[in-house]
């Protein structure tokens, strides 16, 4: 018998807030590599990260904070 599980990210927790989300994720949904999320983070122009147990993680509120700050419209 296998259980296949479900993965947590911007599609399939939507609305919760307090969600923590990997680099991977984060970097999807921003439509941005991996390795320029983690350049934004050591520069501190990204969105705020934690660190828990050595794992970096982010909160959905703080991104989306992040880019309702950081965005300004095309024209």
């Amino acid at each position: 018998m296998t259980t296949r599980m479900k993965a947590l990210g911007p599609v399939t927790d939507q609305g919760n807030a307090e969600q923590l989300m990997t680099t991977g994720e984060v970097a999807v949904w921003l439509q941005v590599a991996p390795k320029t999320l983690r350049n934004w983070r050591s520069a501190g122009i990204g969105p705020v990260a934690l660190k828990l147990h050595g794992a970096v993680r982010y909160q959905r509120a703080a991104v989306e904070a992040w880019v309702a700050d950081t965005s300004k419209a095309a024209g």
